[in-house]
């Protein structure tokens, strides 16, 4: 009986394990380029790590901000990063996963080290953890970068709330978000947090811009 149980169990997870495997999902990445007639001699890389697409669009809105506060923008993925030494400040931005930050966007770190600390670099976050905008929350969310301040001490950090699409999720973790971990569907995004975190974030990076 105990047997047959077991098989079943195991027969459910390998059905789950296909489910997953045919359901994944795969997000459109952006490379971006914005402010391209700026009179800046100076230029951002804005550059972030996604699993559903969120952390994206908050790149980008906070590339287009940078932008029209007079600065030269690359907006792209960590891993479509080839060669830092073209910038002269570094925006660094990841979802956050099972209380981390992305893989790919501290091995960014870890590969480019040597270079970003002779450059002003800002972090931030996208997560579902600050839907709730309390100081506990905003405790929990600041510490998900301390990995990456141990190798690189940023100039300031942006805590932001995520957007929860099961439709972006695979299978397995739809299950485990939606009726386990039990995180509500919705966009909890405050644009205009983000933007106003840009605008002022360029003195910060080094980045004046030119009086005419």
């Amino acid at each position: 009986m105990k047997l047959r149980i077991l098989n079943y169990w195991m027969m459910g997870f390998m059905t789950l394990l296909v489910f997953s495997a045919c359901n994944d999902q795969t997000i459109k990445l952006i490379d971006k380029r914005y402010g391209e007639n700026s009179t800046m001699t100076k230029k951002i890389l804005v550059a972030y790590g996604s699993r559903a697409g969120s952390t994206i669009e908050v790149a980008d809105a906070i590339g287009k901000t940078l932008a029209a506060g007079g600065a030269a923008v690359d907006v792209k993925s960590v891993k479509d990063v080839k060669d830092i030494k073209i910038y002269q400040a570094i925006v660094l931005g990841s979802a956050i996963r099972k209380g981390q930050i992305l893989p790919e966007v501290t091995s960014f770190v870890q590969a480019n080290k040597t270079e970003l600390q002779k450059l002003p670099v800002a972090y931030f976050i996208v997560g579902m953890t600050l839907r709730e905008n309390t100081e506990e929350k905003r405790k929990i969310a600041n510490a998900y970068l301390d990995p990456l301040r141990t190798m690189i001490n940023p100039v300031d950090t942006g805590l932001f709330a995520g957007k929860m699409d099961y439709s972006s999720l695979d299978f397995i973790s739809k299950v485990i978000v939606k009726y386990l971990v039990r995180v509500p569907e919705g966009d909890y995004r405050d644009w205009t947090v983000i933007k106003n975190w840009a605008t002022h974030l360029l003195p910060k990076l080094g980045i004046i811009k030119n009086q005419t």
